[in-house]
């Protein structure tokens, strides 16, 4: 990737980092480690940029939302931090163009993927902590998240799971049925059920992906199923 590549994202974000090795790091896909032989891909700092996120987007909510109950801020939290969400983020400084993919995997379509984005989007996020610190990225995810006045919950696993509890008194229960594709592009199909009984099948780039979809499935069928 070029200095200037780097200095344009730099600008979009409105953070200007100090180790550039940190923000090249969050930005390589292991597609692109394995044939150019970086040592260091971004999977280790989604991890820590997904607790980073989760934190920060907690605390956020706790202040805005003062009357809430713990349940609703739980949905609320699910819904900023869902892939979903994260995808539509990154679009916003079309992160995609800074990814560093692999020959095999850089295709227009690849670099839009919601999975994709999501993760990047969490690695830089943890990129900008490891660099700035606590308060600078802090600052980074509220330019997103103060602009986000209004959330619709779609959150349909904590929806299911809360219908389920009070009329059946059960949780739903989701199983893998198929995991396809390579590692660097895994696709899930997950089942999930109530009272052992078929409820929705969904698909999606992780295993949380595929369970959102299940459930929204499901909640589509369970007044038709469940007697």
């Amino acid at each position: 990737m070029s200095n200037k590549s780097l200095e344009e994202l730099q600008k979009v974000i409105e953070y200007k980092f100090n180790n550039l090795e940190v923000l090249i790091t969050a930005l390589t896909h292991k597609s692109y480690a394995a044939e150019s032989g970086p040592k260091l891909y971004n999977e280790r700092m989604e991890f820590l940029g997904d607790s980073i996120l989760s934190a920060i987007v907690a605390e956020s909510l706790y202040r805005r939302y003062s009357d809430e109950t713990e349940g609703k801020l739980s949905q609320l939290k699910s819904q900023i931090i869902s892939s979903q969400n994260l995808s539509v983020w990154a679009k916003e400084i079309k992160l995609g163009d800074f990814i560093l993919l692999g020959r095999s995997d850089d295709t227009k379509e690849a670099r839009n993927r919601e999975a994709l984005l999501c993760d990047v989007f969490e690695a830089l996020v943890c990129a900008v902590y490891l660099d700035g610190g606590q308060e600078e990225a802090k600052k980074f995810v509220l330019k997103f998240f103060d602009k986000q006045r209004e959330i619709i919950i779609t959150d349909y696993k904590s929806r299911l799971q809360e219908i389920a509890q009070f009329e059946y008194k059960v949780l739903p229960e989701y199983k893998v049925l198929k995991e396809l594709g390579p590692d660097h592009d895994k696709n899930f199909e997950v089942a999930v059920y109530v009272k052992n009984r078929l409820l929705g099948k969904g698909f999606g780039h992780s295993k949380k992906e595929a369970q959102q979809s299940a459930a929204e499935k499901a909640l589509k069928n369970i007044k038709k199923t469940l007697t």
